[in-house]
């Protein structure tokens, strides 16, 4: 079944690409997601593509989406998969044509309440304005086009970072002193991309401080990125809990995430983020 799990969630998200690559799209508000936010006409109609295609090849799913929210598909009492869908991941990115943008699809299987994202079996990230998929399947592990991921070592000097409140910026020099030394500070626009590169070693750390972040958003590259040996943690007010235990059959936020390309810089973000800033 692994095989044909993965093969259904790539078939899904190249339905989104074309739909995304072919200058059909269009940026009206057709309404709101299922936290509030606007959703416009390219959102809805790639997060269609992907519901239709994966109907074709899997049966009684829960559907859990950033427009549509929480979606049972079929005649079962029960579901068989749980399935994640971030259509567009970097909305922003794709409005202005800025290259940093992907679909992210991840499937469990249902287990009850309580699905979470080291459940996930197979994962698809897909770059919008590349020809670049990178994939997981608890067989196969992480591949990027076709190909094993290949990490990079020592990884770059980059902190990829979003920071809402003039406070959170503090967690910022405060990794900077822990570590000893200045990591580049970047905010590219798509929370999934930005995990894949910390697993990839394209830089060091993750740091999303702005209590917007959604499961949709992160749980097929945290999945990716773990079985990489990245390391990630959701900020809690009382210390950093696994990102692995983020729930996946429901919709919920993620107010601070971090994740580190090991350990040692997962615990030396994680040393910042309680020293400077409280979620």
């Amino acid at each position: 079944m692994g095989d044909k799990l993965l093969e259904a969630l790539r078939k899904a998200a190249l339905a989104a690409l074309k739909y995304l690559r072919s200058g059909k799209c269009s940026s009206k508000v057709v309404g709101h997601g299922s936290f509030g936010d606007v959703t416009k006409a390219f959102d809805k109609e790639a997060e269609e593509a992907v519901i239709r295609s994966l109907r074709e090849d899997l049966k009684n799913l829960l559907i859990v989406s950033e427009e549509v929210g929480v979606m049972r598909l079929g005649d079962s009492p029960r579901p068989e998969w749980v399935v994640i869908i971030d259509p567009v991941d970097g909305s922003t990115n794709f409005d202005a044509g800025i290259p940093w943008t992907a679909v992210s699809i991840a499937a469990a299987r249902w287990r009850g309440n309580g699905v979470r994202v080291r459940d996930v079996e197979a994962a698809v990230v897909a770059e919008v304005f590349r020809d670049v998929i990178y994939e997981f399947s608890v067989d196969g592990g992480v591949k990027v086009n076709g190909e094993p991921a290949r990490r990079r070592s020592p990884p770059a000097k980059v902190l990829l970072g979003y920071f809402e409140v003039p406070e959170a910026y503090s967690v910022v020099p405060e990794y900077w002193r822990i570590r000893g030394g200045r990591a580049a500070l970047r905010s590219l626009g798509s929370a999934a991309l930005d995990i894949i590169s910390v697993g990839l070693g394209r830089a060091e750390a993750f740091v999303d401080a702005r209590a917007k972040l959604r499961n949709v958003d992160v749980a097929a590259s945290l999945r990716m990125v773990h079985e990489l040996g990245s390391v990630g943690g959701k900020c809690t007010g009382s210390g950093v809990e696994t990102a692995l235990d983020i729930r996946i059959d429901t919709m919920v936020k993620v107010p601070c995430l971090i994740v580190g390309y090991d350990e040692k810089y997962f615990n030396m973000l994680a040393r910042a983020v309680r020293s400077s800033f409280t979620p």
